[in-house]
């Protein structure tokens, strides 16, 4: 009896056992359901915690790197600029040799162009030294008596009389300039035919005419030149331009301002086998 007992309950077991494994299975899936549904929202707010923080955690990497970025930059455009700076003094330096090329150009042939007109032989020479002061104003010239200098020769450069050789060495010459307190020079007004007078040095920038020959008053910006009286200096070389006339004084007071600038002397031209003075 006992037996069949055991035997007739075995498919109620079965049953149970299948009823309670279909139970478990069924709130399993309650349970994963509830859990997507719950969990979503911890779940995103970690995400997007996690997304935030590693953002964050790259933004100074993203600065640095950009930083470094910029900085390798400066470094490149500044050595750009320096080579760009280089280059531009250099051509400056060759735009003002050039410049100097022809400024030295333009003299030469304006002071071979004055050397021509006047038809007398001559000795180009450089000026090698300014010298001068409240009682000698000169120049040293690299030409001398070997070179065939004379002393009182008459000196130009292209803008004008410069003054003569007051003394004369081996292979260098003193020039004795206009504005020279020992310098003197005959001249003709440009404005006044047939009216000379004396261009004199004074020892400063400016020089005086004096012993005019006809009672004139010179007007200011007038131009003189050589009168060719004497025979020393020929006629017509550029002298100066009358500065100021001072009327209060008989006879009246005239200072003249040379055209040539002891300052701007470079090249300069020596007359040689002057002519024999002319008694007026």
């Amino acid at each position: 009896m006992a037996v069949r007992r055991d035997a007739s309950r075995s498919p109620v077991a079965l049953v149970r056992a299948l009823l309670w494994g279909i139970g478990v299975g069924f709130l399993l899936m309650l349970l994963l359901l509830v859990g997507k549904t719950v969990l979503a929202i911890p779940v995103e707010a970690v995400s997007i915690g996690l997304v935030r923080l590693a953002t964050t955690a790259a933004r100074p990497w993203g600065a640095l790197k950009e930083w470094s970025s910029s900085l390798f930059q400066s470094h490149r455009l500044h050595r750009e600029l320096q080579e760009s700076q280089k280059q531009l003094a250099e051509w400056q330096a060759k735009g003002l040799h050039f410049e100097q090329l022809a400024e030295e150009n333009l003299r030469l042939r304006q002071l071979l162009g004055l050397a021509q007109s006047l038809k007398q032989p001559y000795l180009a020479a450089e000026v090698i030294a300014i010298g001068g002061s409240n009682w000698f104003h000169t120049v040293i010239v690299n030409k001398g008596e070997q070179d065939g200098v004379r002393q009182g020769a008459p000196v130009l450069n292209h803008q004008g009389l410069v003054g003569r050789i007051g003394e004369v060495n081996a292979h260098h010459s003193t020039v004795l300039l206009l504005t020279d307190r020992h310098s003197a020079v005959g001249v003709a007004l440009s404005d006044h035919p047939n009216t000379y007078g004396i261009v004199k040095g004074v020892g400063k920038p400016w020089c005086e005419l004096v012993f005019l020959s006809r009672h004139v008053v010179p007007r200011k910006g007038e131009k003189l030149v050589t009168s060719g009286l004497g025979g020393v200096f020929p006629k017509g070389i550029p002298v100066g331009e009358v500065l100021s006339v001072q009327t209060t004084t008989e006879p009246p007071k005239v200072r003249v301002r040379p055209f040539v600038k002891s300052t701007e002397l470079r090249e300069v031209i020596i007359l040689t086998n002057l002519p024999p003075p002319v008694i007026p």
